[in-house]
């Protein structure tokens, strides 16, 4: 009896869990672009970065959601890996490539349009280095947005 009683639960536990894994994303760095560019995952799922050899990814200030946290690797840090559960878009650069265009941007749910996709825009004026690469992904994200839809 204790053995079916154990099955059940057991069994009920994996019901639970079923379509609730996070999955994992991988953007790699290829000479000096992020590919790709833009990056459609879930909430808690895993960004792995590769070949990151005179490579490093952080979140430009600013251009995340509100409330959510900032990521920033070392320079070469192979497989480095942030799990993101705020909902929106993510614009991150490589600190020695970014006037070179290399930006990319990940986007966390399944809206439509990220809601702070507007607020990216606004905070573009705001971007110290690299704003016309910065627009650039912007622009790359807006036309992926609209071929997802």
């Amino acid at each position: 009896m204790f053995r079916i009683q154990r099955l059940v639960t057991l069994l009920a536990l994996m019901a639970c869990t079923v379509g609730v894994t996070a999955a994992e994303h991988v953007v790699q760095g290829v000479v000096t672009q992020w590919k790709p560019l833009v990056t459609f995952a879930m909430p808690g799922d895993t960004i792995r970065f590769k070949n990151m050899t005179g490579h490093d990814t952080q979140v430009i200030d600013g251009m995340l959601p509100d409330g959510a946290e900032p990521w920033k690797s070392k320079l070469g840090e192979e497989s480095f890996t942030v799990t993101l559960e705020k909902e929106g878009a993510y614009v991150f650069k490589c600190n020695p490539h970014i006037t070179t265009g290399m930006v990319g941007v990940v986007v966390i749910g399944d809206a439509k349009r990220p809601a702070n996709f507007d607020d990216l825009v606004g905070k573009l004026g705001t971007v110290k280095v690299g704003k016309n690469m910065v627009n650039r992904a912007l622009k790359k994200l807006d036309k992926a947005l609209m071929e997802r839809e």
